[in-house]
């Protein structure tokens, strides 16, 4: 006999208060669809932060024996740092496989199944506390469930609509990510043993409700040593509570304020555990290396949240990557969807504070959304965006969306099969966009394709092909990102695929490029090094020798590299006889014949210099070492210039217009030879042609002896007018 009448207890799931009770049909179908969906995916490489977590810049990971002193090593020396859990767990997958992907996979994908499963049975429970809450308070609706079938029918299809759905791609197939997909699976058994543990107190099961609170305690933990947005776990047991157990009293009462104290303080203390003592000065620390400031994230995050919620609703695969190029908002109105945004997200807020009291059930769905999006979507200098920060807040948008579809359906049965329809379909677009992760190479280019003006994924598309040792898609690719943003790794990277395609010049230029920007490496002083050897300019590879030695002392290769050089400089003497020494044991070194040219014509020897000049430009071919060409066709063409010979000095100065049609050098240098012909008409033409390219330097027309006639002519004195950078100051 009830001893009090006027209290209605929840219903347990299924009668009873046994955990690992579900319907075990469904937990398979779950699981075999899981692997068919993700089978594409075992062989997948590491991409992206997987090198950086995971394999080459991670070592700390990398346990070769079971031992205290390395599993140590792994929990607190490795990357990133509070992350404990999924350090350790991909430390035992390389302990087991090494770099072997496939275990890394299929502990991803366990990791997802079991979510998958957990979510189920707490969506039941749950689904079942919100038909108890409502039959306390006299209201039981038309949306809530009638029966316990219906309500494991609700959650069988939300959990396999989550499950399936192609916004956790990202979090499953993307390795590193583990810490997303693990962080969310202690989450929701900690939620779920808490709702279990509250129900046994309720039927006065004391002993196995302090069992459920203590795997709630220890999963809540395991949460927090996965991933920092294990933050607002106390705040959603507290949610929880109030929702469900409270019945949403005012939380004045004597019931709530234990619950509400409780949650406060293991809040601040899990924030304090990630962020220290020094909160916001560790937040405004976060943003000392981003191209956005605080108010430009906070803004820009409003119009994100409202595209995760797009991607969401319209799953069409097509739409899904890794690396987007999301535009900031600036101010309110700057772009014009930030307040729109804004005011989505107030509605959306507003209305689960409103929908509590009758619709409680989708008014806690809304609040999970929102609140489990603030840590990464908020004030925290952290990237933009990224889709797998949905995995756990699309939990409950996956069970907002299916509770109408029971609601209006004709039967339970008759939703269920709707719904199993669209886990169909969005099942295909999960594996469709999986296949984009089969190599390194397909993975960047979809991301290169989507985010067209960023250069971080040309950078890695280039670099994906410099591994697999295609170096001419590796040097356009690079290049395309330097255009977007010079970077010095990117310019080192395309160094060394230029050295490998026989374009010493071009890599000579790109390390140079690269230190200019600060990275001095000792790799970067050695390659420049043996780069500038091969074309024959001893004396700055002595000296960037010497740097790497100096840096690098352990490294024997380039003090060897840097005492061959020296013996040789010995052996042959002078710069002139060394250079033709290794040009005529090096034939192919088409560099060597043009630097042989110019040391001829540094010491007055033109003839020597000219077949220097002339035989690189017989044997090479002007798009495979264009800045050789180009350079060798200006000496010659300067040379036969000097002699007389203009016709062919105009023919070549001509071809390098063609050539480079954007460089105002060699419209400079026709526009000069027609000057020296005293022919006003073409040198004011080419001048004015190179002028509008670019060209600037008066002062060297003043030292030209060419222009002698033509400096004070009408045309000219008009050109030099039309030109600001031309006029004198004051």
């Amino acid at each position: 006999m009830n001893k009090n009448p006027g209290k209605t207890h929840p219903r347990p799931a299924a009668g009873n208060t046994t955990f690992f009770r579900p319907n075990a049909l469904a937990v398979l179908l779950m699981a075999i669809t899981a692997i068919i969906i993700y089978s594409n995916t075992f062989k997948n490489p590491f991409v992206f932060d997987d090198i950086n977590f995971i394999t080459q810049n991670n070592p700390h990971l990398h346990m070769t024996r079971l031992s205290w002193a390395q599993i140590k090593e792994a929990l607190f020396e490795a990357q990133p740092g509070h992350r404990f859990l999924p350090k350790i767990s991909f430390a035992l997958n390389y302990y087991f496989g090494g770099e072997n992907p496939r275990g890394f996979h299929l502990v991803n994908l366990l990791i997802h199944i079991l979510t998958g499963v957990f979510l189920f049975i707490f969506i039941q429970t749950t689904v079942r506390l919100s038909d108890a809450a409502c039959q306390r308070a006299h209201t039981l609706r038309e949306d809530s469930p009638k029966n316990d079938s219906s309500a494991a029918l609700i959650a069988f299809s939300a959990a396999m609509i989550w499950m399936v759905h192609p916004i956790q791609t990202n979090a499953v197939t993307y390795m590193c990510q583990r810490m997303t997909s693990m962080v969310a699976m202690f989450y929701i058994l900690s939620l779920l043993t808490y709702a279990r543990g509250r129900i046994a107190w309720r039927l006065h099961h004391h002993k196995q409700a302090a069992a459920y609170w203590t795997g709630c305690i220890i999963a809540g933990a395991c949460a927090v040593a996965s991933k920092e947005n294990a933050g607002m776990l106390p705040v959603f047991i507290l949610v929880y509570e109030w929702y469900f157990f409270q019945d949403l009293r005012n939380i004045r009462t004597y019931r709530s304020l234990p619950w509400l104290i409780a949650g406060m303080i293991l809040f601040a203390a899990v924030a304090l555990w990630y962020l220290g003592q020094n909160p916001f000065q560790r937040i405004l620390a976060s943003y000392a290396n981003r191209d956005f400031d605080l108010s430009q994230r906070v803004m820009t995050e409003w119009r994100v949240v409202a595209y995760y919620f797009s991607l969401t609703a319209f799953p069409y695969p097509g739409r899904f990557h890794l690396d987007h190029d999301y535009p900031l908002s600036y101010s309110l109105l700057h772009p014009t969807p930030t307040i729109a945004s804004l005011g989505m997200i107030a509605a959306l807020f507003a209305a689960g504070i409103y929908l509590a009291k009758n619709h409680r059930l989708f008014s806690f769905c809304i609040l999970w959304c929102l609140g489990n999006l603030v840590i990464e979507s908020s004030v925290i200098g952290i990237e933009i965006i990224f889709e797998h920060r949905m995995y756990l807040p699309s939990m409950m948008v996956c069970l907002m969306a299916t509770l109408p579809v029971f609601r209006v359906a004709r039967s339970p049965w008759a939703a269920f099969w709707a719904l199993a329809a669209l886990a169909a379909l969005l099942s295909a677009g999960s594996y469709q966009r999986n296949a984009v992760w089969k190599s390194d190479v397909s993975f960047w280019m979809d991301n290169a394709e989507k985010s067209p003006n960023k250069a971080r994924p040309y950078q890695n598309l280039a670099f994906s092909y410099q591994i697999q040792r295609d170096f001419k898609n590796a040097i356009v690719n690079y290049r395309k990102s330097i255009r977007i943003k010079p970077h010095p790794v990117a310019y080192f990277n395309l160094g060394l695929a230029l050295k490998e395609e026989s374009e010493p010049l071009e890599a000579v230029d790109a390390f140079v490029n690269a230190l200019k920007l600060g990275y001095s490496t000792p790799q970067i002083h050695a390659n420049l090094a043996q780069t500038l050897a091969f074309i024959g300019e001893f004396e700055d590879a002595a000296m960037h020798f010497k740097q790497a030695i100096a840096m690098n002392p352990q490294d024997a290769t380039p003090r060897k590299n840097y005492e061959k050089l020296q013996e040789f400089i010995k052996t042959c003497g002078n710069p002139v006889e060394c250079v033709r020494i290794l040009a005529t044991q090096q034939p192919d070194n088409l560099a060597l014949s043009y630097k042989l040219g110019a040391l001829n014509e540094r010491q007055g020897n033109l003839e020597e210099a000219k077949t220097a000049y002339e035989r690189v430009l017989a044997r090479l071919n002007p798009n495979a070492g264009q800045k050789l060409y180009l350079l060798t066709l200006n000496r010659l063409a300067g040379i036969d210039s000097a002699r007389g010979d203009t016709n062919r000095a105009l023919e070549l100065f001509k071809t390098g217009v063609r050539m480079k049609p954007d460089d105002p050098h060699f419209y400079y240098q026709t526009a000069a030879v027609y000057a020296g012909q005293n022919d006003e008409v073409l040198a004011t033409q080419w001048l004015e042609e190179a002028v509008r390219r670019g060209f600037a330097d008066w002062e060297q027309i003043k030292k030209d002896n060419r222009w002698a006639k033509i400096r004070n002519t009408a045309n000219f004195q008009r050109l030099k007018n039309r030109t600001p950078a031309s006029r004198e100051p004051g």
